[in-house]
């Protein structure tokens, strides 16, 4: 073997000859320490169960879910929902966990220790999406585990936690379909609503747009046409008929009415003519006046005529002689008075409206056959112009109600059309929301029914058998280990603080020069020491 300055096997091996009481020394205290901790610390047992995430039995297609968040999401809320305090409170005073720190009245670590003991740990699957055909890793379950330091506090908890997911998770997924169908009952009722007001709307636009509205525009345009067709036929029959009234009035006056003196008429008529030449040649007094006016009263009495100018003077006469007697006897406000001035008025405003004695010639009815025939066809012609002209009125009336309503049409139809693209988008909403309300109660009885996504118990919490922790093989195994390691520390920390000189390879690294002998380790002698060299200038 070549000589250098480093160290050798055999060097370590002199070594742990030299510090092997230390080494082992080190290693026991280590391993003692090691077995006592193992035995000291307080076991830990961990109850956990495996809950499976079950997908909808239904196809989705068929029934949406309404559940729409990842499971890790959807764990991770749940985890954060039943670790609220008002649970782990609950559970903590249930099962009597943690009584030592209850005691310190801190319930704030009391929980945060509980809330340490729960593990949930996602255990996933390598799948191929069928969709895009890339390697995915989804959650398909869960572990649950509590932590405790008896096997039955940890069986029960657990057992009590798994429920807790369990009911969480089909509450969620129960109240997200109550609440989707919730929200579209109410969507569906507004829009209702709102499409209700909108027909009343729209009710009242065409009421009060009746006859111009735009799907009538073509019967209006049929009716303005008929209507002026109807005009220009009605004044060709007013034109008609002012020239056969011209006609027959030209006739009329050319044809006597009265018979000749033979009749009542004609010799009141020449009664009358002699009457009113003596009024212009004498005084009212005169005999040839007075003799002329009974004969005229006597004629018209004979012919049936009444003076009735005469009938209500008589008559106003009487009235006013019986007011003057009932003013000598009542003041002004009596009933009767009040009666009498009435009647008085009333008469007055007659006398005014009759006509004057001497003209009630008038009055006699035509006794001439040609002039009654004349007279007649007049009448009809008048009547008959009456009706036609009437007839124009409303042709020209019907006219102008066309015409406006063909002429507003635009701006009915403008409002219209506001009213039924309003009318036809909330009819399209509401349609949407059913649909989707509808989706939302079959969604709705999927949860209910337990069909949807949905938490299975395929492993249920076990009574441990064993604890969790400390593992107490690993710990003494690790104390063998850590034992020899801080042994061997402890032992080249010593050698290396050592400044004695062993072995002819040290000498030479000392001194630079190799030694002349090596004397052997004598135990008889006793005051050599073990590996002594003697150098060439003989210094030990």
């Amino acid at each position: 073997m070549t000589e250098s300055s480093g160290l050798h096997l055999n060097d370590y091996v002199a070594i742990l000859r030299r510090r092997k009481k230390q080494v082992l020394n080190t290693a026991a205290v280590v391993f003692a320490l090691s077995v006592i901790l193992s035995f000291v610390i307080p076991p830990v047992y961990r109850s956990s169960a495996t809950i499976l995430i079950e997908q909808q039995e239904i196809p989705q297609e068929l029934v949406p879910s309404a559940v729409t968040s990842y499971a890790v999401e959807r764990i991770q809320r749940i985890s954060k929902r039943v670790m609220t305090r008002e649970n782990m409170t609950r559970i903590i005073e249930k099962y009597d966990l943690f009584p030592k720190e209850r005691q310190s009245g801190d319930l704030g670590e009391v929980i945060i220790r509980m809330r340490k003991g729960i593990q949930v740990e996602m255990i996933g699957a390598d799948v191929i999406d069928p969709k895009t055909g890339a390697a995915v890793r989804p959650t398909i379950a869960f572990e649950l585990s509590f932590s405790a330091n008896t096997p039955e506090t940890a069986h029960t908890v657990a057992k009590e936690l798994v429920s807790l997911f369990l009911n969480e998770n089909h509450r969620i997924s129960t109240e997200k379909a109550e609440g989707a169908t919730t929200f579209l009952g109410d969507e569906a009722n507004k829009l209702s609503e709102r499409i209700s007001e909108l027909e009343a709307k729209l009710a009242v636009y065409k009421e009060r747009n009746t006859g111009r509205l735009p799907e009538l525009i073509g019967l209006n345009m049929q009716q303005l046409e008929h209507t002026q067709k109807e005009l220009e036929d009605v004044q060709r029959q007013i034109y008609s008929l002012d020239e056969r009234k011209l006609l027959l009035h030209g006739q009329l006056s050319q044809v006597e009415p009265y018979a000749g003196q033979s009749s009542p008429g004609g010799r009141l008529r020449m009664a009358q003519t002699e009457y009113l030449s003596a009024m212009a040649k004498y005084s009212p007094d005169h005999p040839d006046v007075v003799r002329a006016r009974r004969e005229v009263e006597a004629l018209k009495k004979e012919a049936g005529i009444q003076d009735v100018r005469s009938t209500i003077e008589a008559e106003y006469k009487k009235v006013r002689a019986e007011l003057d007697a009932a003013r000598e006897k009542y003041a002004d406000d009596h009933p009767d008075i009040i009666r009498l001035k009435n009647s008085l008025a009333m008469l007055e405003t007659k006398l005014k409206a009759a006509p004057a004695s001497d003209q009630v010639g008038f009055a006699l009815k035509p006794d001439n056959p040609a002039y009654i025939a004349l007279q007649t066809q007049l009448d009809t012609v008048n009547l008959n112009l009456k009706t036609t002209k009437e007839q124009l009125a409303r042709a020209r009336a019907k006219s102008s109600e066309y015409e406006g309503r063909i002429t507003q049409t635009p701006r009915v139809e403008q409002e219209g059309l506001a009213l039924k693209r309003e009318y036809d988008n909330a009819v399209q909403k509401f349609r949407e929301i059913r649909e989707k309300q509808l989706r939302a109660d079959v969604s709705k009885s999927l949860e209910e029914g337990n069909l949807g996504e949905r938490f299975s118990l395929i492993d249920p919490p076990q009574l441990p058998d064993s604890p969790h922790s400390p593992n107490r093989r690993a710990f003494l195994l690790l104390g063998i280990m850590f034992g020899l390691g801080s042994g061997i520390g402890y032992a080249t920390i010593i050698e290396a603080m050592d400044r004695a000189i062993r072995g002819s390879r040290t000498v030479r690294a000392v001194t630079g020069m190799p030694p002349l002998a090596v004397i052997p380790n004598i135990a008889a002698a006793g005051n050599v020491l073990p590996g002594s060299v003697m150098h060439p200038e003989g210094a030990s």
